[in-house]
């Protein structure tokens, strides 16, 4: 087992990724008659209504909203707290570093949230938690992400208030990226340092900022450039593009002799850098419509796909499930793949996993951690209290996401902590996700994924994983075309209009019904499978998560390596053996979904008037 220094080590590469980005700048921009109160307020519809008691993204915004809003330093302009350590008792925030540089990614992930859930819950926090990010995170032309990541909040806000004093600020921070970047070859650039080649317990970095910086920019660069219909930005993102794809950055540890792996996005280095990557790229590609690099990226999402337990979601780190779900979900909008059942078996199994939603659970793995700071904590000595919180630091976080990816039945108590980027980056993939659920298009709705969702046009009841059946009561659409997973022998599909048989017509795995009215209740019903799958993990139980795709020289895996057989009945772990014992928080605690019947339960619904896109049409 490694020991506590070497793990201390590893954090502070860890951290290094958010230290590495931190601002070089004294000042911000100027928030002046930019941010609008009122805009955050959710003014949608609200109804009560009685659903099966099945996994709803919207109720998990709503408990997320509580940790984005409550995990905020209230001395620090309501910046957020850079990490939460539950290995030490009591458990508390920290700060040393890392929040402001994601400032602008809670900011966004507090946007989503809000309009999933339509929670009211702290909202007096948000138009303070805005004007601080807009004032406090200034520009660094050589690592401009925190901007980058400030930008995509206020594009989203833009999105629902397109006030003229908003956009000046953003236009601005625009013209900073265009200005800063730096021309290479037909490229452009904000950062081209060496690799960094030096083995940790995380692996081996690599290329990994200079992927990152491009990638986190290029992607809300080209949203706004589409919100504000100002192409121009789209250049600049063109050659941020050309420069992110230049072969050394995708070079594999090891490829097959006659693979040329660099035109296949099959990277050696930081797995979120490059998934980061990857969906800037693809952001941009898919308002370009450049083909190539589409289809780059579709390769590289499947280059990260052999790592970790793609069946689940499991990847080394929160972020990069998170990132792996987004490119899941925008591969499949933009008709480069079909990964529907990918995204569908992340969110149902490892993404939620890694949301903290019991508050005893984690009381009680907190209850067994020795007294002071936790393990991995690189700060000693006495809490900060400017820097620092232990105030019920377990109930500010309920509704945030650990950052331990790579241990599929428990979080040692090692990393039992989580840095905040990966809640930032979870947040929005479960977003991107629910407005996925369902779509309409002049009458005409689709449903891509089998969980509940209330939305303008219909409403979606699912009873999986216990029972193979949803129901869909319409409001507007003329059809529905429905996705049926890869599970499901399509043959055994039954389908009725009010309570009556109903003829589908089937289109690939879509079965659509046509001709509906409105108040029309469609239920579709089929057998649902239980399999048995078991998958090999070579990562150990006793290392810090791993970020990397390449261990590194020294490293070795299990032998024989781990083997996990997963219970699954259709996308959704019911059960895993063995399990991995010891101090830590136990994951996929889930017999009560063993049960062959969905319980029911009385919710209060509520549909947001507006939705933000976040990925082009």
């Amino acid at each position: 087992m490694r020991s506590a220094s070497a793990r201390r080590r590893a954090f502070r590469v860890a951290i290094g990724v958010c230290a590495a980005i931190q601002c070089v700048c004294a000042f911000g921009y100027d928030p002046a008659g930019a941010i609008n109160p009122d805009a955050f307020k959710p003014n949608g519809e609200r109804y009560e209504a009685a659903v099966p008691d099945t996994l709803d993204l919207a109720e998990r915004a709503r408990i997320a909203v509580h940790g984005l809003t409550s995990f905020l330093n209230p001395e620090k302009h309501f910046a957020p707290y850079g990490h939460v350590y539950f290995n030490g008792r009591p458990a508390y925030l920290s700060d040393f570093p890392g929040g402001p540089p994601n400032w602008g990614k809670i900011a966004e992930a507090l946007q989503f949230a809000r309009m999933m859930s339509g929670s009211e819950e702290n909202l007096d926090v948000d138009a303070k938690m805005f004007e601080g990010m807009i004032t406090d995170v200034p520009l660094n032309p050589a690592a401009p992400t925190p901007v980058s990541c400030t930008m995509a909040a206020l594009t989203n806000l833009y999105q629902v208030d397109p006030r003229p004093e908003l956009k000046r600020v953003i236009d601005t921070i625009a013209e900073d990226h265009v200005r800063s970047a730096q021309p290479q070859g037909d490229g452009l650039y904000y950062y081209d340092g060496p690799p960094s080649t030096n083995p940790t317990a995380l692996g081996v970095t690599n290329y990994w900022l200079q992927v990152f910086i491009q990638g986190r920019a290029i992607r809300p660069m080209t949203r706004w450039a589409l919100a504000s219909n100002q192409t121009k930005y789209i250049d600049t993102c063109g050659g941020l593009a050309r420069f992110t794809i230049l072969p050394k950055f995708w070079e594999s540890e090891a490829a097959p002799k006659a693979v040329t792996s660099a035109e296949h996005a099959q990277f050696n280095g930081h797995s979120h850098a490059h998934t980061q990557g990857l969906m800037g790229l693809l952001t941009y590609a898919q308002a370009a419509n450049n083909a190539r690099i589409k289809q780059f990226v579709r390769d590289g999402y499947e280059h990260m796909r052999s790592f970790g337990i793609a069946r689940i979601g499991l990847f080394g780190e929160g972020c990069t499930t998170g990132d792996m779900t987004w490119l899941a979900l925008a591969l499949s909008v933009a008709g480069v793949g079909d990964y529907w059942d990918d995204a569908d078996a992340y969110i149902r199994n490892h993404l939620a996993e890694l949301q903290i939603t019991d508050a005893a659970r984690m009381n009680a793995a907190n209850a067994e951690m020795p007294e002071g700071r936790g393990k991995n904590d690189t700060t000693s000595g006495p809490y900060d209290p400017a820097n620092e919180s232990n105030e019920n630091a377990i109930d500010r976080c309920l509704g945030t996401f650990l950052s331990d990816s790579t241990h599929p039945t428990l979080i040692p108590e090692h990393n039992l902590l989580y840095t905040i980027c990966c809640t930032g980056n979870c947040t929005p993939a479960m977003y991107f996700a629910w407005h996925s659920i369902a779509q309409c298009d002049d009458g005409h709705a689709r449903i891509n994924l089998l969980l509940n969702r209330a939305s303008p046009w219909l409403d979606v009841d699912s009873y999986l994983p216990f029972e193979g059946k949803v129901v869909i009561r319409n409001k507007s659409a003329q059809s529905v075309a429905v996705r049926i997973p890869f599970y499901v022998d399509t043959r055994s599909v039954r389908a009725t209009v009010n309570g009556e048989p109903h003829d589908a017509v089937w289109v690939g795995r879509y079965a659509t019904l046509d001709n509906l009215e409105p108040t029309d209740t469609i239920t579709l019903e089929f057998p649902l499978t239980t399999t048995t799958e078991t998958y090999t993990l070579k990562w150990k139980q006793d290392e810090f998560w791993k970020e990397c795709t390449d261990p590194g020289p020294d490293w070795k895996p299990l032998d024989p390596p781990a083997k996990y057989t997963f219970t699954i009945r259709g996308n959704t772990v019911i059960d895993v053996s063995p399990r991995d014992t010891g101090k830590g928080l136990p994951l996929y605690q889930r017999d009560a979904l063993k049960a062959a019947k969905a319980p029911m339960k009385t919710v209060r619904r509520y549909v947001a008037p507006k939705m933000v896109s976040v990925f082009p049409p």
